[in-house]
């Protein structure tokens, strides 16, 4: 049992944790990702962070998806960030995706549908309060009845992105082509922005005008957890239909037979976006939803080859055989090489699943090795494990979980 890291976890866990009530009377309780760094309430990042958590403080964990829900709107839609004990501040206001530049509770924006599917884990980690596993299951289900209204217009099973940083990759070499001067780096995002707010945030009048969209493999494999997780919160077998629909669409339609990979597609005629990220082997987490073969290949002929995935300290955030690859720091940049700790908590399971157990202990240990080295950072360097961006970073935490039972 890795004692230090569950400390080191639970440490930052407690430290990060920040609870009140909004001048509206909305009570709320979420771990900040970063203090004075990032101080709102990422959908993403509450998730696992209260995964993280359960073992911790199961009611805290509870908490940060309530408030989750919490930050949302009656139709069903939750948002990217939610704004609670700070507003968003003039200098960074009109980089939010927000309705307007000033005086926001939340983005306009979605962020990777993963709610149900931590509102699952928490559930089974909640042994003193039996009634949470089922007390949310009509929001989650106005949430991806939303999405699916909102997001998938033509029908085809995947949801779209309107802006990079709706996936939680922001800045991801994958979006360069894609958005162009709109990117996430770049001044003309806060253009991009301006224009959706222009259209009062419609997502299907915004799909139906602008080739700057993405249905994008990560985001939909969010969504395909989530509607299973769904499913078997409320017993209903309707949800996991529309789960296996998503999972249908990603293997017809994302999935690349030259290489292997599973690819975005962007615009409104739904070009193949060809750059291997991590993204591309993220169906991996769908387990045996996804045919073996299908995961064996992207396991061995990507994930564990040398030049591509298998660096030194976790899994990169893109092949290294990439030309925009870079292992570390990239000015304000991420998700372009450097290795996350959640992307390693959703993947390693399918190497445990399917027999490459000693890969996957080689992850982990590398990623045990760099928090040591440097506690719980925002990523780390895939070539020399230095950490870099926030300091006690929250959802670095689930290195702990990894860790579990594999390092001593």
């Amino acid at each position: 049992m890795p004692a230090d890291l569950d400390a080191l976890a639970e440490r930052v866990l407690r430290q990060n944790w920040r609870e009140g009530v909004r001048r509206d009377g909305t009570p709320y309780g979420y771990t900040c990702p970063a203090p004075g760094r990032y101080k709102h309430q990422w959908h993403w990042d509450s998730c696992f962070s209260a995964i993280a958590c359960a073992r911790v403080d199961p009611a805290r964990a509870r908490e940060e998806l309530r408030t989750v829900l919490r930050g949302g709107r009656a139709d069903g839609f939750l948002p990217h960030t939610a704004f609670w004990g700070a507003r968003a501040g003039w200098r960074r206001a009109p980089l939010y995706a927000t309705d307007r530049v000033l005086g926001n509770l939340r983005t306009a924006t979605i962020g990777p549908p993963l709610l149900a599917f931590a509102w699952e884990r928490v559930a089974l980690a909640s042994p003193d309060d039996p009634a949470f596993a089922g007390e949310a299951v009509a929001a989650l289900a106005a949430h991806h009845d939303w999405l699916e209204r909102e997001r998938d217009p033509d029908h085809d099973g995947l949801i779209s992105i309107l802006l990079p940083d709706e996936s939680g990759l922001d800045d991801s070499p994958k979006y360069d082509a894609v958005y162009g001067r709109f990117a996430h780096y770049k001044p003309g995002y806060v253009v991009m922005v301006e224009r959706c707010r222009r259209l009062r945030w419609d997502s299907r009048a915004i799909l139906a005008r602008y080739d700057e969209q993405v249905e994008d493999v990560l985001v939909n494999v969010a969504n395909a957890l989530s509607l299973r997780a769904l499913g078997r919160l409320s017993c209903d077998p309707t949800w996991t239909l529309r789960a296996k629909r998503v999972e249908a669409a990603l293997l017809d339609r994302c999935l690349d037979d030259r290489t292997g990979l599973f690819l975005d597609l962007a615009g409104r005629d739904e070009r193949p976006v060809r750059v291997s990220t991590w993204s591309s082997l993220a169906p991996l987490a769908l387990g045996d939803a996804v045919p073996e073969a299908i995961r064996r290949r992207l396991i061995e002929e990507h994930l564990l080859h040398p030049r591509r995935y298998a660096a030194a300290f976790g899994i990169p955030s893109m092949s290294m055989d990439e030309p925009t690859f870079r292992s570390g720091w990239d000015g304000f940049r991420t998700w372009r090489g450097a290795s996350w700790i959640n992307t390693a908590w959703l993947l390693v399971p399918a190497l445990d699943e399917l027999g490459y157990h000693d890969a996957g202990e080689r992850i982990v240990a590398s990623l045990v090795a760099a928090t040591r080295r440097c506690g719980l950072r925002e990523y780390y360097d895939a070539r020399t494990g230095v950490g870099y961006g926030a300091r006690d970073f929250a959802w670095s935490a689930l290195i702990a979980d990894l860790a579990r039972d594999r390092i001593a």
